[in-house]
């Protein structure tokens, strides 16, 4: 398995890009372990035998702060998809800067993806009245509810399978306000048995206040830029699509995140600029839906107002695809739809506006 770097998996090409929340062994690890297993796997000796290994993350062992639902969703095991969205209502003493986020699903076989965007609200509105989750065949109903919780966007951010916590460099990140809510968006894949999620977001302090703040922005489905030629994925066909989309500002990207469902072969993403360099992005030659990341650059990647961002993702819609949830292969017409069965191509960013020096930091 780690021969051939089936584990651990990392599926982005390193060649492309390398990445300061990498999970790679490198070639003198992996002659290690052949050596310990050609060996027997004798067990060590004394205090190393027990030595912890600390993962490659800034994230602390202990959160600052928990938010999670009062209690577990029950899932119809109907094979359908199941679609909700919880408010977590929070209050503290103080607003505290905040320097990372972990998401934990409670159900990882389930848990299609995750959204969450933390509101501030005001102290004219009651935060702990009124409904704590609303189901897809809610949606009309509840979110007319939630509305008064919907005030000022502080942060948005997300969870897809395999995906490691997010950190921010000293003085970035975003300020947790003293009174609002976290509106927490669920997707669950479909199950043939009942069963249950009971997930969680882990919030992590800092004592330095956030000088820079930290945004999001999602380019493609669901977001800005137009996918061409559209999203449409005949039946026993292999098919490239393509976003290209001119920035405004000058950025500093912290994070790239990109996104397709089960039909994904590949994806590119590249910058070029006014001046004709070419910024390399993300790449991952052989998409796998079940381990995506939020890629952190080791230092942060200067776009030039005025480039352009270059989207490149390829479905396989044919019976070779072992994915494919059509047997035989359907054509998929995606219109933002989120369910597995249809079809995304997205890019989401965390960046900040660039100041000069920032290429230079990490």
């Amino acid at each position: 398995m780690t021969k051939n770097r089936y584990m651990p998996p990392w599926k982005a090409d390193p060649h492309y890009v390398s990445f300061a929340n990498e999970r790679r062994l490198t070639d003198s690890e992996i002659q290690l372990i052949s050596r310990w297993v050609e060996k027997g796997g004798p067990q060590g000796s004394g205090a190393s035998s027990v030595a912890l290994v600390q993962a490659a993350t800034d994230v602390p062992n202990k959160p600052d702060m928990v938010l999670q639902p009062k209690q577990a969703l029950e899932i119809k095991g109907d094979g359908n998809e199941t679609f909700v969205i919880f408010k977590i209502p929070f209050e503290l003493p103080q607003g505290k800067a905040v320097k990372a986020l972990e998401f934990i699903p409670g159900n990882r076989k389930l848990v299609h993806h995750a959204n969450f965007a933390v509101q501030a609200v005001g102290k004219e509105v009651d935060i702990y009245r009124g409904s704590e989750v609303a189901l897809s065949d809610q949606f009309q109903t509840n979110l007319g509810e939630f509305q008064p919780f919907m005030q000022d966007v502080v942060y948005y951010g997300g969870w897809i399978p395999g995906a490691s916590p997010q950190s921010f460099p000293a003085g970035m990140g975003f300020t947790m306000p003293t009174r609002g809510v976290i509106l927490l968006t669920m997707h669950y894949g479909p199950s043939g048995v009942p069963a249950q999620d009971l997930s969680k977001l882990n919030i992590y302090f800092s004592s330095a206040p956030i000088t820079r703040v930290v945004q999001a922005t999602s380019i493609g489905s669901g977001g800005i830029g137009e996918i061409e030629p559209p999203l449409i994925i005949p039946a026993d066909s292999v098919k490239t699509f393509r976003v290209d989309m001119v920035t405004s500002l000058d950025l500093s990207v912290l994070y790239v995140w990109p996104h397709m469902h089960l039909l994904g072969k590949n994806f590119e993403a590249w910058a070029t600029t006014p001046d004709n360099q070419t910024l390399p992005m993300v790449k991952i030659p052989e998409w796998d839906f079940r381990w995506q990341e939020s890629y952190k650059f080791k230092n942060l990647l200067h776009i030039p107002k005025g480039s352009t961002i270059h989207i490149r993702g390829t479905y396989d819609n044919t019976s070779q695809n072992p994915n494919n949830p059509f047997s035989p292969p359907q054509m998929i017409i995606s219109q933002d739809l989120m369910e597995s069965r249809s079809e995304m191509l997205n890019l989401i960013m965390l960046f900040l506006e660039y100041k000069p020096g920032d290429e230079h930091m990490n």
